[in-house]
């Protein structure tokens, strides 16, 4: 099951993009707000209407408060392979285009490393749609 099972956050990055709903001002949302959220329709919902800069904020802050809650466990090997990721997704992963598409290509092997590297609930709870984390002091 952990090689079927992408993160949310990943296959954001290496599926191929269609038409995206552009942000219109106002309609960004910060972590805390989209964490609130009811369920996983209503955040999938509210990350398609925000602007591709406000996706990578959402996926990058879940992503680091995930490694910063769970760091006294990582391996060495794990702390790089997220610290890749994170730098990797910028707001060209959620856009459109070839620099749109060249973000995504170069995000597909990170995609393979963090299957090897987490178990899949690690990887369901580095999801945009995964708990709430709290951000660590």
């Amino acid at each position: 099951m952990k090689g079927i099972v992408l993160a949310f956050a990943l296959i954001c990055v290496v599926s191929s993009p269609g038409p995206r709903p552009q942000a219109q001002a106002g309609q960004n949302v910060d972590y805390d707000t989209f964490c609130k959220l009811p369920d996983a329709q209503a955040k999938r919902t509210a990350f398609l209407a925000t602007s591709s800069e406000n996706r990578a904020v959402l996926v990058r802050t879940q992503i680091e408060r995930w490694r910063d809650a769970n760091r006294a466990r990582l391996s060495d090997k794990q702390l790089s392979a997220l610290a890749d990721l994170i730098a990797a997704i910028t707001p060209d992963t959620y856009g459109e285009g070839p620099k749109a598409e060249e973000a995504r290509v170069k995000a597909r092997p990170l995609a393979e490393a963090q299957r090897t590297l987490f178990t899949n609930d690690e990887i369901q709870a580095m999801q945009p749609n995964g708990p709430c984390i709290a951000k660590v002091k």
